[in-house]
């Protein structure tokens, strides 16, 4: 019986996470660099521990399977909705954004998740994403557009045109990463010991309910 529960163990280590850093992982071309791969592979372990945990604790709390399976979807659903992604930060009312965006697991999640992997990548806009601008007749795309980039996000595509500037929003990942509330990388280590401590907080309260 011990046998089988470390060889669960192990299982629920390693092989949902080798799965998708050896088959998924690559296919979006994120890098594989320590810094950046181990994080994230931290975290998806974690990820698994903390919706089991979540899962645990409802069935620990419903007084029947009916009831888990109604409170399961609608905890999820709050969980997803006010985690900042499906709502960016800014957009969220602010009721709900100064307490129930910082005691959601899941925003933690997602920032342990995507902060190591996006932060550094440089971005580099297709034809079809360029938000084409008209200058003033006897300007630059630079000059007109050079202090708008300089105080925000972004890039100008041909800086000496005359006409047609292409302008593509970012020019970083840290820069898309800003409308979610990750700032820093640093975010990247709160996040992930923000999750653990969610993790050992909802398997007290399954033993503390059971």
């Amino acid at each position: 019986m011990r046998f089988a529960l470390l060889r669960s163990l192990v299982r629920l280590l390693f092989s949902d996470r080798v799965t998708v850093l050896t088959c998924r992982y690559p296919v979006v071309g994120f890098s594989f660099s320590p810094s950046v791969a181990g994080p994230v592979y931290l975290q998806m372990t974690l990820y698994e521990f903390l919706y089991t945990g979540i899962g645990q604790f409802i069935a620990a709390y419903a007084p029947n399977a009916v009831f888990a399976a109604l409170v399961n979807p609608l905890l999820i659903s709050v969980l997803v909705s006010f985690c900042g992604v499906l709502v960016p930060y800014q957009q969220i009312t602010a009721f709900w954004r100064y307490w129930l965006y910082y005691l959601n697991p899941f925003n933690y999640l997602i920032g342990g998740l995507v902060t190591p992997v996006l932060w550094d990548v440089q971005v580099q806009c297709t034809q079809e994403e360029y938000g084409i601008v008209s200058p003033p007749d006897g300007q630059t795309c630079a000059a007109y557009l050079g202090d708008f980039v300089s105080q925000g996000t972004g890039y100008i595509n041909n800086p000496d045109a005359t006409s047609a500037c292409e302008y593509c929003p970012y020019s970083v990942g840290s820069e898309f990463l800003q409308p979610y509330n990750l700032l820093r990388r640093v975010y990247t280590w709160r996040d992930i010991c923000l999750t653990f401590l969610f993790v050992l907080s909802s398997y007290a309260l399954v033993f503390l309910l059971l």
